[in-house]
């Protein structure tokens, strides 16, 4: 059985109009006023980078490319740096599985500096076999919070401008 260009043609424009009408993920931030006091109950956790005035929270994976991008342009430009105080919170795409690395990340002496090594050097560090406690609990305290907060991508971001009269 031959099937003719047109009707090819025809299915093909059919197909593209009907996912075309299919929607994309268009899920609304959950509103800061709610998300801040969550962000702020794990901040303890977070790897600070600059000093600006205005604060932003990332959830970030240490080998998801498009994060591994923030990051190393955070790095790399101190402009960035004295304008934004970025707080990054390490949380799984699980399609990487980075759970050990991430522990591994948290459990080192300098959590920056092994975060700018895997993240914007690109160097290759070995995971963790047996997660501790205290960072297992770490990890848990901001995954709980990602799930309120439905954080489904990374980098994900919240930009908290400082109140009048200071931060």
């Amino acid at each position: 059985m031959k099937i003719s260009k047109p009707l090819i043609l025809l299915l093909f424009v059919f197909s593209s109009a009907l996912s075309a009408n299919e929607p994309l993920i268009s899920k609304k931030k959950v509103p800061l006023s709610i998300a801040l006091p969550l962000l702020k109950s794990i901040d303890i956790h977070s790897i600070v980078v600059g000093t600006g005035p205005i604060d932003m929270y990332a959830f970030i994976d240490p080998v998801c490319p498009r994060s591994r991008d923030f990051v190393e342009m955070v790095f790399d430009n101190k402009k960035m740096q004295s304008s934004y105080t970025y707080h990054f919170f390490l949380y799984e795409l699980e399609r990487f599985h980075t759970k050990n690395l991430i522990a591994n990340i948290y459990k080192a002496k300098d959590p920056l500096v092994l975060m700018q090594k895997i993240m914007v050097k690109k160097e290759k560090v070995s995971d963790l076999e047996n997660i501790p406690q205290n960072i297992a609990s770490k990890i848990n305290q901001i995954s709980e919070v990602a799930i309120k907060l439905d954080i489904y991508k990374r980098p994900y971001l919240f930009v908290v401008k400082p109140q009048k009269g200071g931060k």
